[in-house]
């Protein structure tokens, strides 16, 4: 599944693009390069892989996405298959009278001819047409995929800041206020007490919002919490050591 998310999306995506194109003329071009002559080759590599990524993008960017995702499935079969035949048609016309004939003649082939090339072609487009279907059904679904992955992670984010915002400032006032109490009274735990809270704002605001916390590292921070809220009981525990967390 990695390497389906490494061809679909970012560089990725237009790399594999740009590669299966490449590869797509490369082997079209040594193909008609044995037959013809390297500059006929050159034309009717350009003028086949022209027509390809047209049909291609028109139907996975246009027909499927705006018509066929979207369940419009008589409209999309009136769009694509006038489309599809056109563009058969054109490409046998342009075969026929700009190249003077196939790739196997040098001169104009005759009727018969003509509608031979003209259903190779509409079999090569209607795979193509299927091809680059699933080809955008398949990165429109990772693109889903995605964007629901991140969804869930901004509204896990957005949980989080609104705890946040609803228990840290009560909590921090709070205690504050009790150990400005406790400096009044000059008690013992005092200054422990103002480490504690400045290594848990530490943890909240940077160490929180790590991927990983180690479990130890968690249960210091109950502990810190705990000796914290102490402050607020009428009578603290006296014995209790906040270093060793009893």
């Amino acid at each position: 599944m990695s390497f389906v998310n490494t061809l679909l999306s970012g560089r990725g995506r237009l790399v594999t693009h740009l590669t299966g194109w490449g590869l797509a003329f490369g082997v079209f071009f040594l193909m008609l390069n044995g037959i013809t002559g390297w500059k006929e080759a050159l034309g009717r590599t350009t003028m086949n892989n022209c027509f390809l990524a047209v049909l291609f993008y028109f139907n996975a960017k246009v027909l499927v996405n705006r018509f066929l995702e979207k369940g419009k499935y008589k409209t999309w079969a009136a769009l694509t298959i006038p489309f599809w035949i056109g563009m058969a048609g054109l490409r046998t016309w342009a075969e026929l009278n700009l190249f003077g004939g196939t790739i196997f003649t040098h001169n104009r082939l005759p009727r018969d001819g003509g509608w031979m090339i003209f259903v190779v072609f509409l079999s090569v487009y209607f795979l193509m047409l299927v091809f680059s279907a699933l080809y955008q059904f398949l990165e429109n679904r990772y693109m889903l995929e995605i964007q629901n992955k991140e969804l869930r992670a901004r509204n896990t984010e957005a949980q989080l800041n609104f705890l946040k915002a609803q228990i840290n400032p009560h909590f921090l006032f709070n205690t504050l206020n009790n150990i400005y109490a406790a400096a009044s009274l000059q008690h013992p735990k005092t200054p422990d007490m103002v480490l504690r809270l400045s290594d848990l704002l530490r943890y909240v605001t940077y160490d929180g919002q790590s991927e990983k916390i180690s479990l130890s590292r968690e249960i210091d921070q109950v502990r810190a919490y705990l000796d914290l809220f102490e402050l607020q009981a009428e009578n603290p525990l006296q014995d209790r050591n906040p270093a060793k967390g009893n």
